[in-house]
């Protein structure tokens, strides 16, 4: 039986992602440092990624399409300029104030004249050229490469390439939208938006629908369905599957935590994907990590050196090891060694009050593999054995102080059998907790 399909992941990951990603839930950084996209090269922007969205749309690139025989005449407004001049006569004279002046300053030859100049800051062309200004950075930028390749998720704008480079060339060098002030002068009025809104002229109006469209977008009034079809469709390559599978397991895995906690917003910048809060306690959340510096996977090959061993295996395992480590240091000078060091894939710390009271430690594999479970339980076994706040073992059976938990994600796990596990997914193991999910698990979670 064949794994489930990367296309069915890059669904499902879209739906989570979309929802974490709006409301500021998730760490960018995670989801740009595991996932490829077409043409975005930072998802860490959700605001470039609404831009594009909005450039994308039927109505923007239909706006494209109208644009070159619509702005050969844009609107200006004429008005009178006085200048002063001395000696010369250039346009009509304003006969009052030149009498005033030559008066004052006796002298004939100065002469006040007044010429017509068009002004071009009106509030239709403040609202046009914002919205260009829009359109034009998604498109120098954001979709610049992916234009070159022609990829099939950008839909209309494919086939208008002239028009592409038309607005390009319209917003860079056009004389008249030249005249516009900079955008970055200035912040479009809702005044502006309702002149524009009422203007005789389609191409004003549709600006001004089109900018409120926009202003909505970075205002967040969007559903999550629009960035869920951005994201599924134009930004989300399948690339590494089993990466998709790592998503897609925490995200699920997210979920479940926020059946009993809060969770909070998180920017990006920090080792966290994600922070939960409860009454008591703070939960933090990690990826391929060894969370916060307080934990260690790691054991110096120094400390085999002390320790002896009945088992004749195991010391023989101890002897090869130091031996292997002090050949490679005097052959290749290297000082420091160790026979275990790992880094989870999923790795959630419960904390009251700063103090560490519960950890959990979860192994993804993308398989369907009785042997590639094996190895993934071993994995997740060593994970829980050799974790360590500074120099105690977190899971100790003796006293067993420690609270601990092993989450482990596979694609499938018929092999398993019902009477494997309890209701739960839970397997009675003694020492920890460990709970087992597979696809068809993680898919009823958030129904």
């Amino acid at each position: 039986m064949s794994k489930t399909s990367p296309e069915e992941l890059v669904k499902s990951v879209s739906s989570e992602m979309a929802s974490f990603l709006k409301n500021g839930e998730i760490n960018p950084d995670f989801i740009e440092n595991n996932l490829e996209y077409k043409g975005i090269d930072r998802i860490q922007d959700l605001e470039s990624i609404l831009r594009v969205h909005f450039v994308l749309s039927d109505e923007v690139v239909d706006f494209l399409k109208k644009l070159p025989e619509r702005v050969r005449r844009i609107k200006t407004e004429s008005k009178k300029q006085s200048i002063r001049r001395k000696g010369d006569i250039r346009g009509r004279i304003n006969w009052s104030r030149t009498v005033v002046e030559q008066s004052s300053q006796k002298d004939r030859s100065i002469f006040v004249c007044q010429n017509p100049s068009k002004n071009y800051n009106v509030s239709e062309n403040l609202v046009l050229k914002k919205l260009l200004s829009v359109i034009y950075v998604v498109l120098e930028s954001d979709l610049e490469k992916p234009l070159e390749k022609d990829y099939a998720w950008l839909k209309g704008l494919r086939k208008e390439e002239d028009k592409v480079a038309y607005l390009k060339n319209i917003y860079r060098k056009n004389v008249h939208v030249n005249r516009i002030k900079s955008p970055e002068e200035y912040e479009v009025t809702d005044r502006d938006l309702s002149i524009a809104q009422n203007s005789r002229k389609e191409l004003y109006k549709e600006a001004a629908e089109l900018f409120i469209r926009y202003r909505k977008l970075m205002n967040g009034e969007y559903t999550e369905e629009e960035l869920e079809e951005l994201l599924n469709e134009t930004l989300i390559l399948p690339g590494e599957a089993y990466t998709l599978f790592e998503l897609y397991s925490i995200f699920k895995y997210l979920l479940i935590l926020e059946e009993d906690y809060d969770i909070q917003k998180i920017e990006g910048g920090s080792s966290k994907i994600a922070v939960f809060q409860g009454d008591s306690e703070k939960v933090f959340v990690y990826h391929d990590s060894t969370g916060s510096k307080i934990l260690n996977f790691f054991e110096d090959i120094e400390q085999l050196k002390g320790e002896k061993s009945e088992l004749e295996f195991l010391e023989r395992y101890r002897k090869a090891r130091i031996e292997h480590h002090d050949l490679i240091k005097k052959l290749l000078d290297k000082e420091k060694g160790s026979f275990y060091s790992g880094r989870p894939d999923l790795l959630v710390e419960y904390y009251v009050d700063g103090n560490l009271k519960k950890l959990v430690i979860g192994e993804v594999k993308y398989s369907r593999s009785e042997q590639t479970f094996s190895k993934g339980l071993r994995e997740l076994i060593e994970y829980l054995y050799f974790a360590r706040k500074k120099n105690e073992y977190l899971l100790d059976i003796d006293e067993g102080r420690s609270e601990m938990k092993g989450v482990f994600f596979i694609d499938k796990k018929e092999f398993l059998g019902d009477d494997k596990l309890s209701e739960g997914n839970l397997v009675d193991c003694g020492p920890f907790e460990l709970e087992i999910y597979d696809t068809d698990d993680l898919e009823k979670i958030g129904e």
